[in-house]
C-alpha cells in the first residue's frame, strides 16, 4: 500500500483543476490575439474575461438550482424542459443552415405549434 493513497485522489483534483484553468486561459489569449485588439489592451482585456468567469460559474449555478427546483415541485418535467431546450436548439441551427430555402408550411405551423405548446402538461 501506498503511504500517500489517500492523497492522491485530491492531488489529482488539483492536477485536473490546474489542467482545466491553463486550457481556459490558453483559449482566451488565443481568442484575444486573434481579435485584432492593440497589443497594449490585450493585458486588460484578459483580465476583464477572467473576472467575468466567476460571474459565469455563478449563473451556471443559480441555473440549475433553478432546474432542481422546478423538478423538485414537478412545474415541469426535467427531461420534457432538456427535451425543448434541445428541440429549439436544433431548429435553430437547421434554419440557420438553410442557405435561402425556406421551411415548408406544414414544418413551419408544426414548429409554431410546438413552441406554443405549455411546458407543464
Amino acid at each position: 500500500m501506498y503511504p500517500l493513497a489517500a492523497a492522491t485522489p485530491e492531488a489529482e483534483s488539483s492536477r485536473k483543476l490546474t489542467h482545466l484553468l491553463n486550457a481556459v486561459t490558453d483559449a482566451l489569449v488565443w481568442v484575444i490575439a486573434e481579435s485584432g485588439i492593440p497589443s497594449q489592451q490585450r493585458p486588460v482585456r484578459l483580465a476583464n474575461l477572467l473576472m467575468l468567469l466567476s460571474h459565469v460559474r455563478h449563473a451556471s449555478n443559480k441555473g440549475m438550482e433553478h432546474l432542481l427546483n422546478m423538478k423538485c415541485k414537478n412545474v415541469v418535467p426535467v427531461y420534457d424542459l432538456l427535451l425543448e431546450m434541445l428541440n429549439a436548439h436544433t431548429l435553430r441551427g437547421y434554419k440557420s443552415s438553410l442557405t435561402g430555402a425556406e421551411c415548408s408550411p406544414a414544418e413551419e405551423s408544426k414548429h409554431r405549434e410546438g413552441s406554443q405548446k405549455p411546458l407543464s402538461q
